[in-house]
Order: C-alpha cells, then structure tokens, then sequence
C-alpha cells in the first residue's frame, strides 16, 4: 500500500483535476435533468377507445367491442384484454407481458384493428395509445367570463389560445373541456314541413346543395386561364332563411324560412364545466414523454401572459392544477431534508474526530458523491424526482461510511508516531480490503432488482441507480482522495485532547465484552425472547402497496343513478360544489360532468371535481381529514350519487398500473339477471367492513330506454325500408350537419333537426312525421311501435368473460386487513357453477411486488455471502455476520410497530438495504479480529480489542446513517412519506443490529472458534 500511496501522491494533481471535472459534470447534469414527481413510468398496456355515437350498450358490444376484442387477443404478448361498453363507446384496456417492447405492441395492435375496421360500423371513432404519464395533463387552465356569451368564449379559447399554447416546447397536445360550441341550428316545424309534403332529409340535402363552392370550368382570356367558380358558401346565418327548398302550385318558391326557425345558437352539450360554481372552460395540457414538467410549465405560462394583453376585456384565466407545484415543493423538501442530514452527520464527525481538518476531510465525499449521482442519472435518461433523490438522502449517510472508517484509522495511525505518509499507507493496508467488501455488499444486495417488474420496479429503479451510484463513487474517493488529502492535511500527532466520554465509554464496552464472554447463556436467552417478541409483534403490523403522501389536490369522482341526464346530472353536481365551497381549506376547484381526467369514455351521469388546497402553510389539516369530513358531509347531503375520493397522482397511477381502486371484487358469469342478484348479495356483505370507503358498483346496472320496432309491411307501403324510417327518425331527433357557414376564418356548422319544443317532449315522439318516397306523410306510430323497456347502463368483460365489479378506497386502516375481512365476508357466498367471485385491485400489485421482493432479498443475501467468503476465505465467518440480519429485522418490526408504519414496498426497500448495512460493521470488526489472531493474540482478546477499536467508526458510521435518514423518517414536507418507511426500516434495523454486532457477533465468533477448533 506504500507503492499505491507514493503513486496517489506523485498524481495527486491529476486526481484533484479528475474530481473537479466529475464535479462540474455533476453540476451540468443537475441543471439539465428533467425534473418531475416520479420517474419516467413505463406500463405494458394500451387503451383502445371506440365512439360510435348513440348506440345502445348491447349493439355496440356485438358490432364493435366483440371484434375489437377477437383481434386484439391475436397479438404476440397479449395477457389480458378487459373492456367496458357503454351508450355509444366501448373502452379496452389490452395487458401485455411485462418483457413486451410496447413501441412494437403498439404498432401490432394498431396493425390488427386496421385488418377489421371495415367490419366496424360506419363512423366509428377509434384511439389507440400506449398507457403513460402522458395520457394525463400537468397542467390545467380555467376560462370564465362575465362580459361575453359563452360561445364566444369558446371560440376565442379553441382558436386563439389553444393553438399557440400547443407549440410551446415540450408540449405535447392540448385538450379542451366543456365550452358551448357555437351553432347554427334550422328547427323545421314539423307542422309545416308536412304541408308542403317534405322531409327533414328533403330539407338538409336542398341546404346542402345550395352551400357548395365548386369549379365548374376554365376559360381563357387575354392569354390568361380564367377558373369559373360557383360561390355559395354563405356568411350570414339569416341568409340560410332564404334558400328555396320547394316550390308550391305554379313556380311559387317556399323558402327555409317557411318551415324553419334559423338561429346562430350552440351545439346539443355533451360535457359541461364549471369553475368554483360558474361555467366555463378548461384547457388541459399534456407534455411529452422524458420532458420537464417545471420547464414546461413556467414556458406555458409565460405563453398565457402573451396571451393576455390581446384578449378582449372580462375574459378570466385560473390556473386549475399545477403538477410542477407539487415537483418544486417535493424537491425542495427532498433537497431540504438532505442538508439538514448533511449538517447533523457533520456534528457527529466534529464530535467523534474533534478535528476540523479530518471532518472536512471526510464531509467532501458527500456533494462529490451526489453530483456523481446526478452524473448517472444523465448517463442513463432518469429524471430528478422523489425517488431519485429519495435515493439520494437515503445514501447521504452512508456514501461517508468509507470515508469515516479511512479517516479514523490515519488518525489513529497518526497518533501512535507515524508521520502522514506512513500513517496513510498504514491505515490503508488495514483497511482496503473491508472497506472494498463493506461497500460490495450495500451493491450487491440491489444486483437483483432487475428482476423487479411493475409499478415497484418502476419506481424503486430510479432509487436504487441513485443510492448505488452515490455508494460506488464514495469507494472511489475513499480510496483515493480521502488518503490523499489525509497525507497532506493531516500531520503527526494532533493537539486535541480525546473526549473523556468516548473514552468512559471505549472502557466500558470493553467490560461489557469480557462480562457476556462469561454469560453467553444470558445472552443466547435474551436474543431468543427478542426474536419471539418480534415475531408477535409482526403480527400486529399490517401491509399495504406503496404509501401515500399529502398532494394538496384531489379529485372526486362521482355517480350520479343510472340513466340519470346530463342536466340532472349537473344539478346534482351543482350541490356537491356547494359542499365543497364550505370547506376553509380549499383554494379553488374545478367541476365537469360527461368528462373526466385521463383517456376514458364517459357517460353524461359521470364526472368528476378537480380540487385544490392552499399551502401546506396555510392550512391546519392535511389532505386526508379533509377527504374525510368532505365524504361524510356528501354522503349524508347528497346520499343518491356515488363517489369516489382519490388524490390526483395516486389515481393517475392507479389508472396506470391497471388497478383504478385499492380494493376490487369482481363476480365473472354470463347471465347478467345471475351477476345482478349476486351483485346484491355482496354488496350486502361487505358494505359495513370497518376502513373500507367510497364502495361503488360497475355493470349489471339497467337503464331506462325506449324500444322502436318498424313494421317493415307499413314501412313499405310509404316506399321506405326500416333503416330509411330510423333515419328520418334520427334526423328529426339528433340532426345532421347539412353545411357550414363561414364566421370570419373559421367554418360553423349547420345543423337541421325538429323544433326543441317537439323533439324533447317524449310525447311527440309517436308524431313524428313520415315521409314515404310518394309524398305520403304519415306520425311514426303508423309504421313503429315504441314501448318502455330497459337496457343495460355498462357491460364489463375481460377476456371475452363477462362480470360486474366493486371498486372501493380504503381509510384509517392498512390494505391487506381490510381485503381479508372482506375474503372473510364472502367466504359462505354460494355461486352457481361457472360463476367465479375474485377479490383483487391494488392487493394483486402487492402481493406480486412482494414475492418479487422477497426473491430479490434472497439473491441479494446469496450475493452478500459471497462477498463475505471472499473476504474472509472463510465458510463460517460469514454466517457469524449474518447472525445480526434476524436481530436486525426484530429493530425492523420494533420501528414500524411503534410508529404505525404497514409493511409496503417502501419499507420492504428498507429491509433489502438494511441486509447489505448490517454486514457492514461485521465485516470492519472481524477483519481485524483475524488481523490481531494471525498477529499471535487469543480469540478474546483479539475480540476485546478489535472492539476497543473498530466502536467508534461502528458507531459513527452507524450514527451519520441514521441521522441523514432522520429528516426523511420524519416525513416533512410534500413527498417526503414516499421514503418515510423506508427510512423508518432501516432507523430501526440498523439501530439494534449495532448493539448485537457489537455484543452477539464477538460472542457468537468466539464459541464457532471454541467448537471449530
């Protein structure tokens, strides 16, 4: 080690130079990572929705859903294909296998629908896009006005606003919600339609024909090509009121005017928007993919700024909802949480080396390591966000373990008589080799996590290349730059005198030692009534998938009863906005109905209202008791509508991974009358289960609708077939678009349909008039009968199966808990045969993610061991190490029973990462347990004495890794709770797996060594 030292100082230019240029890469990298809440999340799913107009649920499932269905499930990698079918829509959601390339699944699958889109019925609208963040926008802006008419506000939204907005950089699309989109709409009195022996479709085609631009020939003049052009588009929609649509008696023209009312009015509304209580508009804004949400963000809105001076006075803009809001709080807090980590371990180091030097020395490895870190993070395409560095803070107390244990040992090298040189070369010997297979093992134990698939993979990847990379830098500087600088700042022997409690306290460890070298029966007793209590108290911890932490936003789906109409529907919701008004701690809110958040189909008796609280300053509750006052009051208010209670992020990531809900049960029959009584059977059952919150019901919901038979004789006898009668049925009902009539630089369209006042009223529907190619007029009761029935509001199949669901949250209790009151519940339920009940939703991820994890702790203990084994060249040795992993697990159970903290995915990380810290302080005591044997000491006072030395880096190390994963442990601040257990875990485990290092491993080495030899 002498020849590598000399070699270290004769380049200690060089090195400087290196780190530096590391350093300022760092800082680059930093600048210009895209920065959002989570990592670039990637799932093996697509979304296929089909809009096929107003048709009912059964016909669009056979004519649309069905083959949709039949060719999707030919595509290599397919696992599941669920759909939903509703009036007029069909959703499918197609799961591929997690090793899928979905670029390529994508282009299958669009390939597969392409081969049957002729068998689709005419006018189908058909999207189909891969499942990521971007399907859901950052960023959401409200329009309001109190000067001008609602069309026109949309007008200036849709062509002003929107198209300058969707160029900004990294913007991907820009979507538009609610508005009244302007109109002109022919009312033909069907009175006098009838009169002049017409009908509706007469009319529109007539309209049609007069509208039309067209060349009609070419001429030349004066050596120039003349284009002879027809102009008919018109500009004024009263000059619609004069176009001729028949003649009577001799020549006489009757005009539209005649038979019509013509107004420039708004479009039949399918969706409606109201922004705290007032109607309005809302722009949504989605970015692209590896794009920064805050960069994004700032550049919209520096584009609405522009905006704002050109629009016409009264037009109001809100910002509804703002992602990067929530990304700057986030990091800000992760960022804030690691200095004050920083800052603590600092006063451990001054007060364990009592020298400004050595802890200077030793605190550079911690920003040197972390802009290595944000180095990685460019290399390999991740982003800044809370598992990013949630890894970082994590790794904040144990990039400096290397450099601590170094320091120390030159220190203590220097004052035995050493000069700096020496003293280094001396200390390094000692200690290469354990330090290299200290660090080895935090690496290896998350070698396995490749293997990790899902929403757990996907998030606690980013984690994990953050803290590996940081762990792996700091090994580097440990062995370089941490000597480098010790021999040349560090000169013989220091004038500070030793602190007389670490002394008091070297003295009485080392009694303790030679104390349970004579009780080892005590100590044996002791561990295994630790181990049982810790095993009772696992069982009172409970387990759920990742945690939760405080957004400041919500959102709340709701239900209003089946087959309710979108103005019902809006008043209804009208009511759950008051509600929400009364609440003190709500900022502004934002309320749609017939839309929701997302790429889903949506009927007019759904929507959902987009919340935001103040500042976590400025209010007193956190999210969560606000959720629950707020579903209180609405359930007792409002008692007929559904609702659904989900912070934004979580559902978007719920909506991701393919579990909209934590809670799911799902009955799969054929027979909708058998699924609709066992629907009733269970909610029965489960609907009283203490924690289980907002339980609502899919499929097997009837719905009113009316049946129209066409007597294909009577239909006849006019000349008509019976698609010809649905047609002038539907024209009178729904209209068509007969042309479009120019306003400024933009087309508006025209829409022919009966009078309101005729066409809503139920009883007028059997007087709609009919007419026959001969000119005979007849009420459609002459060739239809009509007759209440009922239809089904949804059908839900996955795989081709048919079954209704339940969807439910879960409250104040943990999720494995209430999915086993619930298994509980169900367990007497009596099925008819080929009818299956299963419970699922966020319990399946959980449980997946879990026996993934325990596979990765097990490969990751194979991995450590071989480690040991190669460092010590030993069998034995190593396991008396691993002898502290079941203690270190007891500190594990102790840390999350008396916080309250569930076992989920974060908390089951602690654990991995506690397998590969626990080794480490093992491996530092007997190593140089096996140097002072191999030096002629007897076991226990090699023991007694390699304790004496290796107790204060134990407990530094120990001490600087708790307390940078103190401010996280905590959970300050937004995002914080995502690692908060992680942080718990591995407080706890590594708390008392010290104590047994350093009391059971020498106790345990001494009595192999007693039976060995």
């Amino acid at each position: 080690m002498i020849r590598f030292t000399k070699l270290l100082q004769s380049q200690a230019k060089a090195i400087y130079l290196i780190f530096v240029l590391i350093a300022f890469l760092g800082i680059f990298a930093y600048n210009n990572l895209p920065s959002g809440v989570y990592p670039e999340l990637s799932f093996p799913r697509i979304t296929a929705i089909a809009e096929v107009a107003n048709v009912a649920p059964e016909e669009v499932a056979l004519t649309v859903t069905r083959p949709l269905e039949e060719a999707t499930n030919q595509v290599y990698g397919v696992e599941r294909v669920r759909s939903t079918t509703a009036r007029g829509s069909a959703e499918l959601s197609i799961e591929f296998q997690p090793t899928t390339d979905m670029q390529q699944a994508l282009q299958q699958l669009q390939a597969k629908i392409n081969e049957i889109r002729s068998t689709l019925p005419s006018g189908v609208n058909l999207t189909v896009e891969r499942v990521t963040p971007a399907i859901f926008p950052i960023l959401s802006y409200n329009f309001t006005t109190d000067t001008l008419a609602q069309t026109d506000l949309y007008t200036i939204t849709q062509y002003q606003i929107l198209p300058r907005l969707t160029r900004v950089a990294g913007v991907a699309r820009v979507n538009l919600q609610g508005g009244n989109i302007p109109e002109v709409e022919v009312q033909i009195d069907p009175g006098r339609l009838q009169s002049y022996s017409l009908n509706l479709s007469q009319v529109t085609d007539t309209i049609q024909r007069s509208t039309q631009n067209q060349a009609v020939g070419k001429l030349d003049s004066n050596y120039q090509q003349n284009l002879v052009v027809t102009n008919g588009q018109l500009i004024d929609p009263s000059a619609l009121a004069g176009i001729v649509v028949t003649t009577k008696g001799v020549g006489k023209p009757v005009f539209l005017k005649d038979v019509a009312q013509v107004s420039l009015s708004e479009a039949d509304r399918t969706q409606i928007v109201s922004v705290k209580g007032k109607p309005g508009l809302t722009l949504n804004i989605f970015r692209q993919p590896n794009s920064n949400v805050v960069a994004v963000t700032e550049a919209v809105q520096q584009e609405i700024n522009s905006l704002e001076k050109s629009l016409p006075p009264g037009v109001q803009i809100t910002r509804a909802y703002d992602e990067s809001g929530l990304v700057v709080d986030a990091i800000a807090n992760v960022r804030d949480a690691i200095a004050i980590g920083i800052v603590l371990i600092i006063i451990v180091l001054y007060v364990f080396l009592r020298e400004w030097r050595s802890t200077v020395i030793a605190s550079i490895t911690i920003p040197l390591s972390a802009l290595a870190a944000f180095g990685v993070l460019s290399f390999v395409g991740q982003s800044l966000n809370l598992m990013s560095l949630g890894g970082l803070a994590v790794a904040i107390g144990l990039v400096i373990d290397d450099a601590i244990v170094v320091i120390e040992n030159i220190d203590r090298q220097l004052q035995s008589g050493l000069n700096s040189t020496a003293a280094v070369a001396a200390a390094m010997a000692q200690l290469s080799e354990p330090v290299i297979s200290s660090t080895l093992t935090t690496v290896a134990v998350f070698l396995p996590l490749g293997l990790l698939s899902g929403v757990a993979g996907e998030f606690f990847t980013s984690l994990t290349i953050t803290l590996t990379a940081a762990v792996g830098f700091s090994l580097i500087l440990a062995l370089t730059l941490t000597p480098l600088l010790g021999a040349k700042w560090l000169r013989g022997k220091s004038n500070h005198s030793e602190s007389k409690l670490l002394v008091k306290l070297d003295n009485a460890y080392t009694r303790l030692l030679l104390f349970v070298f004579k009780k080892v029966h005590w100590v044996s007793g002791i561990t295994v009534f630790l181990l049982v209590i810790g095993a009772v108290l696992f069982t009172q911890i409970g387990s759920d998938f990742l945690p939760s932490f405080d957004e400041g936003s919500y959102i709340i789906d709701y239900l209003a009863p089946p087959g309710t109409s979108l103005t019902q529907t809006d008043f209804l919701a009208h009511q759950l906005e008051e509600i929400i008004a009364k609440t003190p701690e709500v900022s502004t809110w934002t309320r749609r109905t017939g839309a929701e958040n997302g790429l889903f189909a949506t009927q007019p008796n759904k929507g959902d209202v987009i919340v935001v609280l103040k500042g976590a300053n400025q209010r007193q509750r956190k999210v969560f008791e606000i959720i629950e006052e707020q579903r209180q009051d609405i359930s007792t208010k409002l008692p007929q509508i559904q609702i659904d209670f989900h912070q934004i992020l979580q559902d978007e990531l719920n909506d991701l991974s393919g579990a909209a809900s934590p809670v799911e049960v799902r009955i799969f029959g054929e027979n909708p009358a058998i699924l609709r009584n066992l629907k009733d059977q269970v909610e029965s059952r489960i609907n009283k289960i203490s924690g289980l919150v907002d339980l609502a019901s899919s499929g097997g919901v009837i719905l009113p609708q009316l049946d129209l038979h066409v007597n294909p004789t009577q239909a006849g006898q006019l000349g008509l077939t019976e698609s010809e009668v649905a047609q002038q049925v539907q024209d009178a009902l729904f209209g068509r678009i007969a042309t479009q009539i120019r306003q400024g630089d933009r087309l508006v369209d025209v829409r022919v349909h009966l009078l309101d006042t005729v066409r809503r009223d139920p009883q007028q529907l059997n007087q709609i008039p009919i007419v026959g190619t001969n000119g005979t007029t007849l009420p459609l009761s002459a060739v239809a009968t009509i007759k209440p029935t009922t239809g089904e509001e949804a059908i839900l199949r996955e795989n081709q199966q048919r079954y209704i669901s339940f969807t439910a949250g879960v409250e104040k209790r943990d999720l494995s808990s209430v999915v086993r009151d619930i298994k509980n519940k169900l367990v007497g339920l009596k099925l008819p045969q080929g009818y299956i009940l299963s419970v699922g939703g966020l319990i399946a991820s959980q449980q997946q993610s879990f026996s993934q994890l325990l596979l990765v702790m097990s490969l990751g203990v194979l991995l450590v061991y071989l480690v040991l084994v190669l460092q010590f060249r030993d069998f034995l040795e190593p396991l008396v190490i691993f002898t502290t992993i079941p203690l270190a697990l007891l500190g594990v159970v102790l840390g999350l029973w008396f916080t309250k903290t569930p076992l989920n995915v974060s908390s089951f990380m602690g654990i991995i990462l506690l397998v590969g810290l626990v080794v480490k302080n093992g491996i530092i005591l007997l190593e140089y347990t096996n140097r002072l044997r191999a030096e002629g000491h007897s076991v226990e006072s090699a023991l007694v004495e390699a304790g004496r030395v290796r107790l204060r880096p134990i407990l530094m190390t120990t001490l600087c890794t708790i307390l940078g994963l103190l401010p996280l442990a905590l959970g300050l601040g937004a995002g914080a709770e995502l690692q908060k257990p992680l942080a718990i875990a591995v407080i706890g485990g590594l708390s008392l797996s010290t104590i047994f290092t350093l009391i059971y491993v020498p106790v345990v080495f001494r009595l192999v060594y007693r039976l060995r030899w």
